[in-house]
């Protein structure tokens, strides 16, 4: 047969790439895809995970190919970004669960999920044995798994602004852990045998992060001797942006007494509620003196939409309805500014 003969047919009838049988086939890559190596074949596992999160979360995706950032190497998926930055690099809505599935993703190296709305981590997340950064900060994550101390290799963890008031012993077992930013939680005790982790307590980086910090808990009676001696002990990064670190100190006055609240020795910026919201949603926020308070609306690129507050105010609870009527749907940010202060909570107008 003549090379003319054979262009024609692998024109009219082209050859798709073969895969092995654990693998699927996708035709089409999306702009979104990193691939370090290896070509259109894709871990069947893998893929299996992606879309269960899609339909868990009814997320909108024609494939699952397109959700979040993915990088990929050798078939195997390695690097998912699905935060809800509001931004074509994460996810298109919230994520509000994790598929059980999730441990079948065993090569993935970084997860990154910020600014979601997850409360647990599956059972199965500890057979994510070779994950190395795992980002999941402004959710409302309310506990670790108890063999969350399987993850050895683990080197960053941000779990930074949510609902944890505790951490499980087997913490103790994540021997790799360098980074290690657990501020803006409710907890009120670490395992003792934490000291035992070679983290650097005290110093920052080259970028002046620093490797640990765990302020704006309840941290007040037992705290192992390497955490309570740290220079970051009330330390915790901007919530916006994590551009700068802010003091925020252990809250050891908080408290209900036969229904009486007890102001706090910090301001406490609350969830917006509703949120999502349409048009109106009411921020409240409390102060344990008289001072000068800014509050401040931003939309997702930083740039201020609108100034609330901007006096100084009494001791107390303070409450303020934020009218979006006249802004587009999309993901807004509250910011609460006091000297050093700083605190932002998440908002999301759906009109």
């Amino acid at each position: 047969m003549k090379f003319s003969a054979i262009l024609l047919i692998l024109i009219q009838f082209p050859l798709h790439a073969q895969c092995d049988p654990e693998y699927t086939y996708f035709d089409t890559i999306p702009d979104n895809v990193n691939i370090i190596s290896g070509d259109s074949c894709f871990y069947t596992s893998d893929i299996d995970v992606l879309n269960a999160l899609i339909n868990d979360n009814d997320l909108d995706y024609d494939s699952p190919l397109e959700l979040g950032t993915q990088t990929w190497f050798s078939g195997r998926l390695k690097i998912l970004v699905a935060g809800n930055y509001g931004n074509s690099s994460g996810v298109n809505d919230t994520i509000f669960t994790l598929p059980d599935s999730i441990g079948n993703w065993d090569q993935l190296s970084s997860l990154y999920l910020e600014w979601n709305r997850i409360e647990s981590l599956p059972e199965s997340f500890n057979q994510l044995t070779n994950l190395q950064s795992f980002y999941i900060s402004n959710n409302q994550l309310q506990y670790l798994p108890n063999d969350f101390g399987n993850l050895t290799i683990l080197y960053l963890l941000d779990i930074g602004y949510n609902e944890l008031d505790s951490l499980p012993e087997s913490f103790c077992d994540l021997s790799g852990l360098t980074y290690f930013w657990a501020f803006n939680n409710t907890l009120s005790s670490v395992p003792a045998c934490i000291c035992s982790l070679d983290i650097n307590w005290n110093d920052m980086d080259a970028a002046w992060y620093p490797y640990f910090a765990i302020g704006g808990n309840q941290l007040c009676d037992n705290v192992p001797e390497c955490v309570a001696n740290s220079e970051h002990f009330h330390t915790s990064l901007d919530q916006f942006y994590y551009s700068f670190m802010v003091t925020d100190s252990q809250d050891c006055d908080a408290a209900a007494v036969s229904g009486v609240l007890i102001i706090p020795e910090k301001i406490h910026l609350f969830n917006p509620y509703p949120n999502p919201f349409n048009p109106t949603t009411t921020i409240e926020f409390s102060i344990p003196k008289t001072e000068f308070v800014s509050v401040k609306v931003y939309n997702i690129v930083g740039h201020e939409v609108t100034t609330l507050i901007n006096n100084e105010l009494s001791t107390g609870n303070h409450s303020i309805k934020w009218d979006g009527s006249r802004q587009p749907s999309g993901l807004y940010f509250v910011q609460i500014e006091s000297g050093s202060f700083v605190q932002t909570r998440k908002m999301v107008l759906l009109k």
